[in-house]
């Protein structure tokens, strides 16, 4: 029923001895033998660093932080553990307010009480085998909240991963083959970004790499937009870098531009410029502050 099953680790956290017992049977029952308990959000968290999980399945309120906060907390990036960890909550009281709350923490799938084990299987399976799409960006950070893709859509909303098709005669930086490897070049920065702590100069340099390689691409297929981006986050990272300190929102905010340029066509130029001027004037204003560039600079070489 489920692939490699016997492989599988899955920490179960729920303060409710009857629940725990149940929801072990009903894997053991499917060939899942690795299964962890976890009583309270401690040892939850505990629990998730030392054994690596596959999938957590956590009860939406449980002792000391509830099942949102914890998914919150490690699509945050907590430690080293995977952001995109799949996370199943189950949950008394499936209000409409709920639920959404459920989507905005970047839940993979839910489990309303009462359940039955073929329902616990089915989301298994779900985040297994039919994982959706990860979305990192200012605004949200989780699994992808639209359950399909419409190839046809091209509505405001059109997110940069969406299909499209390459129209003869367009500059080479809307072609589908440059907006994958954009698309890869931004989720290596941040990844990077999500590990980088205070005084990790190694880690800082890795960004800063990636982030080169991505103005390196833009110059090279002309995307004069997409390499003022990068330019723009490479400055802010050379002045602050000598402290290895840098501000989250404004690294977070460029990330997201960036996704939004892979979108954004040369019929959209007014937009793409003002998304690129804005970049700029944040970053002008964070180093409105004393930095020692030449520092960051030595640091970086």
């Amino acid at each position: 029923m489920l692939e490699a099953r016997k492989t599988i680790r899955v920490i179960i956290a729920d303060a409710t001895p009857s629940v725990l017992r149940l929801l072990s049977e009903v894997l053991r029952g499917a060939g899942v033998e690795r299964i962890h308990f976890a009583r309270n959000g401690r040892d939850l968290l505990n629990y998730v660093s030392e054994f690596s999980p596959d999938i957590v399945i956590t009860t939406s309120r449980l002792p000391e932080f509830s099942g949102l906060e914890f998914t919150r907390l490690i699509r945050g990036g907590y430690k080293s553990v995977p952001r995109d960890l799949p996370i199943i909550v189950m949950t008394n009281s499936a209000t409409k307010t709920f639920l959404e709350a459920a989507r905005t923490s970047g839940v993979d799938e839910m489990l309303v009480r009462p359940f039955t084990g073929e329902a616990v299987i089915e989301r298994m399976l779900a985040v297994l085998k039919h994982k959706r799409d990860f979305v990192d960006s200012v605004e949200y950070v989780g699994p992808c909240r639209r359950r399909r893709a419409r190839d046809e859509y091209n509505g405001p909303m059109r997110r940069f991963m969406d299909p499209t098709d390459d129209m003869p005669g367009a500059p080479l930086w809307e072609s589908e083959t440059h907006r994958q490897a954009v698309r890869k070049c931004v989720q290596r920065i941040s990844e990077h970004v999500s590990g980088l702590t205070p005084g990790d100069r190694k880690k800082l340099r890795e960004i800063y790499s990636a982030v080169k390689e991505t103005e390196s691409m833009a110059d090279e297929s002309r995307d004069e937009a997409l390499g003022a981006a990068s330019r723009s986050l490479g400055r802010y990272i050379m002045a602050v870098g000598a402290g290895g300190v840098l501000d989250e929102e404004t690294v977070r905010t460029h990330i997201d531009a960036m996704h939004t340029l892979s979108v954004l066509t040369s019929a959209e130029y007014d937009e793409r410029q003002k998304l690129v001027e804005g970049l700029s004037r944040i970053v002008d204003k964070k180093l409105g502050r004393s930095v020692d560039v030449a520092a960051a600079n030595l640091m970086l070489r």
